[in-house]
């Protein structure tokens, strides 16, 4: 974009205190803003929820108004239908983590786009955005300028702005000591870590001149900041049981409405009730396969729009993908027993809506819906206001043969929503009412086990391979089962045996006018297969009987081919042949056959459906609620619409479990009196205790996901209005004085409850039964206020509540009475043993492979030394050899040795003459004259001498 990217931004400091206030900046600047207001569209900015800067009064927007008149607005409203796909304006940040962020819960940016310092949550900035419908998050910012002043607002609060008496630098060199108070207490961002080396580096230059310390401190441990206060509220009712097009325009503002809806009945409601609530216990994942590369292993017979397909009732399902409920807690909660002096544990957390995911279809790139189609009278069933079985057939059939998952083997159905379309007459149709169901069955009870994923994922890499090869992969013919109820003539004439016998000349055959029967013998006859439905025996028949017709024609019409027609022929027969594929199409197909670890149900959307532009995408519930109301379709509505009352009933049942924790947890006044009432020998080894640091572990897991729905930050406590209103959203029909005494009950300084104190227990505290207060069961709590209206339901439940129920449990099914009660806990707990028993089967395959590892590196290491040993053996004997050799050679050259020595000997030897008085000169002479030879020959036999004793003595 243009503007800002090749111009300074209007917000710096730096060019506003040379433009010299206000008035400078009128003449000045204005000559600039109306060329960047001529490449802009600066729309009307957006109202702001969390009261920061307010709906459309502050910000840029406003000021452009005041200084630029009629006619700037006129510009800018003038850029703005022009260009609808780019955005210049100011908004709030929403959210913020360490890279990326959202302004308004709309716009999504990066932290490298930010011009300046980086904002925080409820600043005020100047925001440049781009729309792409291709991506996840349609509007992009290309540009983000943290807005000067107060709180990030130029304008002030609110609409109330006050007029401007004084310039731009001014305006800008104030501060604000709240805000820099709220900055200091934060934790510092990795990108700020040079404003702090200068700030640090000014501190030690002030301390600098101070002589009075001499010796350095210690280096002191590094202190843990609190997260920022961050708690989503609902403002709204969460009682919400039907609605209609005035209620949905005023809950849902962004949210597109069609033009033919006018009711909605949320029966979750019946479904869910405040004290029986939705639980996410089992695992469940999704995988979605690609549908150009990769071939389902069955072959998919279902219809998803058979010839008597009625959109009267459309039945469609939401498939929950959810990790088990440990991951979950791991995902989203703040474990205190995961704290760490050099980590926070709070960084790598997602909310909950992030964590539960959906499997959605996909029409083109951008359009969503959710999976399901049309009612079929042949094949689900002719009632379907009354039996509710029907719409389930329907809903099996078309999300069957839309994504080839079997959900027959599902056993609860939960009707989710009812959404109702009043279509307006046509020169085709009359006026007519179509319904919409949406399902919400339980998916996690057809997940495969671990055997039985293993082998579905060896099939799948068989065909890998053999596609890889060239080789024709072709899906299994299923069992023709399924296709048995087409229509009532198959039903009648499908069972009995077709005998096989000669075929019929394709003259004398009418498809159309053939029974089931008499279609299966000519098939049978050919053969061909003759499994599936009547529609589709004609339509095999019918190709039959035309490439039968060809061949006749084609062989009157025969002649001899040529030399030419000949080679063509062997050149198309080498051409079917199998073709070696590049490296790359092989990775390509490798990648795309590619299965995860762990279970998981395998989804191959049909390329028939929606004229071939149908895919499927698992998203989160915050995907979901992410819409805007450009998606102007009536599946992207229902999708929305139910991602809008699933979140309303998290945030119920979650609301409800801190209600009953809050009601059930002691009073202050009773701690009090139980803390006194302790002895007073053990007050000392409390103390000592207190001293150091203790050990906590997070108990009540549960509670704290709860809780972690609404606190985003994971700080650890609420604020008491807060949790009054979270108490007030309910549909109890509290009192304003009933929830503050409920807050008053855990309230602690500075009017906050901490719900750590619940939640966390010390290491090797022994567990407590959950206390009930006044004997109170989940059904009385949740009725709250209501039993004390006189007339209502809850008023006579409470009368009653002393007397025994008798309820209706026994059925009677096949001679016998069964308890359906009783069955469905035994149910409950078999399916616990068994996701338990599956969990550590996949723990302990784990661990196998680890040990098979270890094992095989033990083997080889064994098998390299036995190999060392073997060598290591091998030239020792081949030494030992030569040590024998050179041994023998020794003693031989000592013989010859022994031999020249002796030879030499006596001529080498002088015999020693005595000296005389008489002739002592001569004889000196004689001596000295002999000297010499003495000297030179003598020494030589000494040595030998030795080296022949020592060798004796060593041998």
């Amino acid at each position: 974009m243009s503007g800002f990217g090749n111009n300074k931004s209007p917000w710096d400091n730096r060019a506003i205190q040379q433009m010299g206030g206000m008035n400078n900046f009128q003449h000045q600047g204005m000559s600039n803003m109306n060329q960047a207001m001529q490449s802009i569209s600066y729309p009307t900015p957006r109202g702001n929820q969390g009261g920061g800067g307010g709906g459309g009064g502050g910000g840029y927007g406003n000021m452009m108004h005041q200084q630029g008149g009629m006619s700037g607005q006129s510009m800018m409203n003038q850029q703005h239908q022009g260009n609808q796909n780019n955005r210049v304006f100011t908004g709030t940040v929403t959210k913020l983590h360490d890279n990326f962020g959202f302004v308004d819960d709309d716009v999504f940016f990066q932290t490298s786009v930010v011009k300046g310092q980086i904002p925080r949550v409820g600043d005020r900035v100047l925001t440049e955005a781009i729309f792409n419908a291709n991506m996840p998050f349609k509007w992009n910012a290309t540009r983000i300028t943290p807005l000067p002043g107060p709180g990030g607002n130029l304008m002030g609060t609110g609409g109330n702005s006050q007029p401007i008496s004084r310039g731009f630098g001014d305006m800008t060199g104030g501060r604000d000591r709240n805000r820099d108070r709220q900055r200091a207490m934060r934790s510092p961002r990795r990108d700020d870590k040079r404003r702090d080396d200068r700030d640090r580096s000014s501190r030690k230059r002030s301390r600098s001149k101070s002589k009075s310390r001499t010796s350095r401190s210690p280096p002191r441990r590094r202190a843990r900041h609190q997260p920022r206060y961050h708690v989503s509220v609902p403002k709204v009712s969460l009682n919400f049981p039907n609605s209609n097009v005035m209620e949905l325009k005023k809950r849902y503002s962004s949210l597109y409405i069609p033009s033919d809806f006018f009711k909605a009945n949320h029966v979750w409601n019946e479904a869910f009730p405040l004290y029986s609530p939705f639980r996410t216990r089992y695992r469940s994942a999704f995988h979605v396969m690609d549908r150009e590369q990769v071939d389902p292993l069955v072959f998919n017979r279902l219809q998803y729009d058979p010839p008597d397909a009625d959109y009267t009732y459309v039945a469609k399902v939401m498939l929950l993908a959810a990790p088990d409920l440990e991951e979950l807690y791991e995902k989203t909660c703040h474990l205190i027993e995961k704290d760490s002096e050099d980590k926070d544990p709070r960084e790598g957390l997602v909310h909950p809506s992030r964590a539960l995911k959906f499997l959605v279809g996909l029409k083109g790139k951008s359009e969503t819906m959710a999976i399901g189609g049309p009612w079929s009278p042949s094949q689900d069933g002719a009632d379907p206001q009354n039996d509710p079985s029907v719409l389930i057939k329907t809903a099996i059939r078309t999300c069957g043969a839309m994504t080839g998952i079997d959900l027959s083997s599902c056993t609860n159905w939960t009707k989710f929503v009812e959404i109702h379309y009043r279509r307006q007459a046509t020169s085709s149709k009359p006026a007519r009412t179509e319904t919409v169901v949406i399902f919400l069955p339980d998916v996690w009870s057809i997940m495969p086990t671990k055997v039985d994923y293993d082998a579905t994922c060896a099939k799948y890499a068989q065909k890998c391979e053999m596609k890889i090869e060239g080789k024709c992969v072709k899906p299994q013919e299923s069992d023709g089962n399924e296709a048995d109820t087409s229509t009532a003539e198959e039903e009648e004439e499908g069972d009995t045996a077709v005998e096989k016998g000669d075929p019929t000349h394709w003259k004398e055959l009418d498809p159309k006018t053939m029974k089931v029967n008499e279609l299966k013998g000519e098939l049978e006859a050919r053969g061909q297969s003759s499994k599936g439905l009547k529609s589709q025996l004609q339509a095999r028949l019918q190709k039959i009987i035309q490439s039968e017709q060809d061949a006749e024609e084609k062989k009157d019409d025969e002649q001899e081919p040529t030399e030419a027609e000949a080679e063509e022929k062997k050149d198309d027969e080498e051409s079917e042949e199998v073709k070696e594929m590049d490296d790359k199409t092989k990775e390509k197909i490798k990648s795309s056959y590619k299965t995860p670890s762990t279970p998981c149900l395998f989804v191959h959307p049909d390329t028939k459906v929606k004229s071939g532009k149908f895919d499927c995408r698992v998203e989160s519930l915050s995907v979901l609620l992410d819409y805007r109301s450009d998606d102007n379709k009536e599946g992207t509505f229902e999708l929305s619409m139910f991602a809008e009352l699933f979140n309303e009933m998290m945030m119920r049942d979650n609301a409800f479990k801190i209600y009953k924790a809050v009601v059930n947890a002691p009073d202050k006044e009773i701690k009090e009196k139980k803390d006194k009432e302790s002895d007073e020998g053990e007050q000392k080894e409390t103390e000592e205790k207190a001293n150091e640091e203790k050990n906590m572990i997070t108990r009540n897991k549960e509670l704290l996901l709860s809780c972690s729905y609404f606190d985003l930050s994971h700080i650890g406590y609420f604020e008491a209005k807060d949790l009054e209103d979270i108490f007030l959203t309910l549909e109890m029909e509290l009192s304003r004085a009933e929830v503050k005494k409920l807050a008053a009950k855990l309230v602690g300084a500075k009017d906050q409850v901490n719900y750590r104190a619940l939640v966390d227990v010390e290491v090797g505290a022994p567990e407590k039964e959950e206390e009930v207060a006044d004997g109170k069961s989940d059904k009385e709590l949740a009725s709250g206020f209501k039993q004390f209206v006189p007339g209502t339901k809850e008023a006579g439940a409470v009368s009653a509540a002393s007397q025994p129920l008798e309820t209706n449990k026994l059925v009677k099914f096949r001679g016998s009475v069964l308890d359906i009660e009783k069955l469905v806990d035994k149910m409950d707990k078999a399916e616990g043993a068994q996701t338990a028993t599956e969990s550590r089967l996949v723990t302990i395959q784990k661990e196998l492979s680890v040990c098979k590892e270890q094992s095989d590196n033990y083997l080889a290491q064994r098998d390299k030394l036995t190999a060392d040993l073997k060598a290591s053996r091998e030239r020792v004997k081949s030494l030992e050899c030569d040590l024998m050799g050179s041994r023998g050679e020794s003693a031989r050259y000592m013989s010859a040795i022994k031999d020249v020595f002796y030879k030499v000997q006596p001529l080498v030897i002088v015999p020693k003459k005595e000296e005389t008085k008489e002739n002592g000169v001569e004889s000196k002479a004689e001596t000295e004259e002999a000297k010499p030879v003495v000297t030179k020959a003598a020494p030589e036999p000494e040595p030998m001498e030795a080296d022949e004793d020592k060798k004796e003595a060593s041998s």
